[in-house]
C-alpha cells in the first residue's frame, strides 16, 4: 500500500513538472558558420554572412547561403540579413570571423563589442582573421573542393596555428590583451589570390588598430618567441652560397617543440633605459639537406653554428618589425606593470616601447636527422 501510495505521489509531481519554458529551440534556426566585415566607400559597415542548412542538404551534404548587409552598427548589419532569410540566425560555436585590413586600421573593438556583450554569442572557439582586401569576397566563393567555405577557414587556421604559422587565438581569449595596457596581440592574415585563400602572414596590433605585419616564415618564429607555441615548427633555411634554384643550397628543419626553452627578462637600469634579454634553445630535427654529410660531428658543429645566427638575426627582423608597429607582442609592458609600477607609471609607453632594447638570442642545436644515417 505504502509503494502504491508512493508511485501516486510521484506521478502527481510529474503532472506539475512542466519542464523548462525559456528553452531556445534551434528546429527554425540558421546557423551563420562564417562572418565578415568590410567598410563601403562611404564609411559604412558592410557584414557579410555564411548561413549552413544541415536540412536542405542532398546525400547527407549541408548546402549554404551568402547574405550581406549594411548599417551603422554590426547588430543592425545582422538585422538587415535576418530580414532577407527564414528563421532566426544563430552563430556556430566553432566559426570564424572576419575582418578587412582598412577595417582594422580603424580600430577593431567597435565591431567586436556587441559579440562579447550577447550572451547567447559563442566566443571560446571562434576564430578571428584579419584578411588583406575585402574580407566578404571570401566568404562570396561559397566553398572549396567538399568544404563549405566557413569550414575550409576554420581548419586552415587551425592546421596553421598546429605548424606555428599562425598564433593561436579564439574571440574569447582576444579580449584580455586588446583592452591591456601593457600587452598587444596578433592575428591570422589572409588573403584571396584568384579561387585560393592563402596565408598571407601574422598581422600585429597595438592596442585595437591593425598596425603592421609578418610574413609566413617570420611568422613561425614569432609564434615560438611569444612562447605560445603548439606542435611543430618547421624552417627552411639556406646556408650555401650558389643559385636560389639549387636544393642542395638549403636546409630543411623541424624543431621539438616540447623541448624548446624560452627566458624572457626584463631590466630597468638606473639611468631609466629598458633592456631585455629574449633567449631561445630549439632543439632540431633535420629533415631535409641533400648534401648529407650528418654524421660527421664537426659538420653538425658548423650547422649549429650558422643556424643560430641566421635565426637570431631573423629574431632581430621581427623585433624590429614589432617595435616600428608598436606592438607589444611579448607584453613588456605587462612585466614593467608588475614588477616596476613607478617606471610603467613615469612613463609614456607608446612612445617608449620603440626604444626598449631588445637583445634575442637563438641558440640551434641538431639532435635528429632521420633514419639516413
Amino acid at each position: 500500500m505504502k509503494k502504491k501510495s508512493r508511485a501516486l505521489g510521484m506521478l502527481a509531481l510529474l503532472i506539475f513538472t512542466t519542464g523548462c519554458w525559456d528553452q531556445d529551440s534551434l528546429r527554425d534556426a540558421r546557423l551563420a558558420n562564417a562572418s565578415a566585415y568590410d567598410l563601403t566607400p562611404e564609411g559604412i559597415l558592410k557584414q557579410t554572412l555564411e548561413i549552413v542548412d544541415d536540412s536542405q542538404g542532398s546525400q547527407g551534404k549541408s548546402i549554404n547561403e551568402i547574405h550581406s548587409g549594411t548599417g551603422n552598427s554590426v547588430r543592425q548589419t545582422t538585422d538587415k540579413i535576418r530580414a532577407k532569410v527564414t528563421g532566426d540566425i544563430r552563430f556556430f560555436k566553432y566559426g570564424v570571423i572576419l575582418y578587412s585590413a582598412s577595417l582594422a586600421r580603424r580600430d577593431l573593438y567597435p565591431y567586436l563589442d556587441v559579440l562579447y556583450r550577447e550572451p547567447d554569442h559563442p566566443t571560446s572557439h571562434v576564430k578571428v582573421a584579419v584578411v588583406d582586401g575585402p574580407a566578404g569576397e571570401i566568404l562570396e566563393q561559397q566553398s572549396i573542393g567538399s568544404l563549405l567555405i566557413g569550414e575550409f577557414i576554420t581548419k586552415k587556421i587551425r592546421s596553421l596555428e598546429e605548424m606555428c604559422v599562425f598564433p593561436e587565438m579564439t574571440l574569447e581569449t582576444l579580449l584580455p590583451p586588446m583592452l591591456d595596457p601593457g600587452q598587444d596581440f596578433a592575428l591570422p592574415y589572409l588573403s584571396k589570390e584568384g579561387e585560393d585563400i592563402i596565408a598571407r602572414g601574422v598581422a600585429l596590433f597595438h592596442g585595437q588598430r591593425f598596425t603592421g605585419n609578418l610574413n609566413t616564415e617570420q611568422g613561425t618564429l614569432y609564434v615560438i618567441m611569444t612562447g605560445k607555441w603548439k606542435n611543430t615548427a618547421r624552417f627552411v633555411k639556406r646556408i650555401h652560397s650558389g643559385p636560389a634554384n639549387d636544393i642542395r643550397n638549403f636546409i630543411t628543419y623541424q624543431t621539438k617543440n616540447q623541448s624548446v626553452k624560452r627566458h624572457l627578462a626584463v631590466k630597468v637600469q638606473r639611468d631609466g633605459q629598458i633592456n631585455v634579454e629574449l633567449s631561445l634553445k630549439l632543439p632540431v630535427n633535420i629533415i631535409e639537406y641533400a648534401r648529407d654529410h650528418l654524421q660527421d660531428k664537426a659538420n653538425v658543429k658548423r650547422l649549429n653554428n650558422q643556424l643560430s645566427e641566421i635565426m637570431t638575426q631573423d629574431a632581430e627582423k621581427i623585433i624590429r618589425t614589432l617595435q616600428q608597429s608598436g606592438c607589444d607582442a611579448f607584453g613588456i609592458g605587462r612585466q614593467l606593470i608588475a614588477r616596476h609600477p613607478a617606471v610603467w607609471k613615469s612613463v609614456d609607453w607608446n612612445k617608449e616601447y620603440p626604444n626598449v632594447r631588445i637583445h634575442p638570442q637563438v641558440t640551434v642545436d641538431i639532435v635528429g636527422n632521420g633514419i639516413l644515417n
